[in-house]
C-alpha cells in the first residue's frame, strides 16, 4: 500500500491526511478561520431549489435536510424563514466550478422522448 500524505490536526493532534479540510477525529475545520468568517457559498450539488440550504450545510458540517426543515418550519411558524432565504439567496453567490478538465464530467446526454 502506498504512502499518503499526511500532517497533524493542530487541534487533536491526530495524524490526518495532507488534503483534509475537516479532521476526521475531533471534527474541526482545519482552514484558516471559522464558518462565520469565511465566504459563504450556494451550491449545485444537492440544491432543491437555490442551492441554499446545501450550500450552507456544507459550510457549517451538518445534514442539509436539519437546515431545509429549520427553514420550512421557520416559515410555517410565522418567523422570517422565507425572507432569509430569499435574501441569502441574492447574497450567495455560487461556488466557483472547477477548471475544466480537473473531475468535471460532462452530464450524460438524455434519452429521446418516446412520442
Amino acid at each position: 500500500m502506498p504512502d499518503v500524505a499526511s500532517k497533524r490536526c493542530p487541534y487533536c493532534a491526530e495524524e490526518i491526511r495532507a488534503e483534509a479540510v475537516k479532521c476526521r477525529y475531533c471534527g474541526s475545520f482545519l482552514e484558516p478561520g471559522n464558518p462565520l468568517t469565511r465566504t459563504w457559498y450556494r451550491s449545485r450539488q444537492g440544491k432543491m431549489i437555490a442551492g441554499v440550504c446545501a450550500g450552507l450545510a456544507e459550510q457549517f458540517g451538518i445534514s442539509v435536510t436539519i437546515l431545509r426543515l429549520a427553514f420550512v418550519l421557520g416559515t410555517l411558524i410565522g418567523g422570517p424563514g422565507l425572507i432569509v432565504y430569499i435574501v441569502l439567496w441574492v447574497v450567495m453567490p455560487y461556488r466557483p466550478s472547477q477548471a475544466a478538465g480537473e473531475g468535471s464530467v460532462a452530464p450524460a446526454p438524455s434519452p429521446p422522448a418516446p412520442w
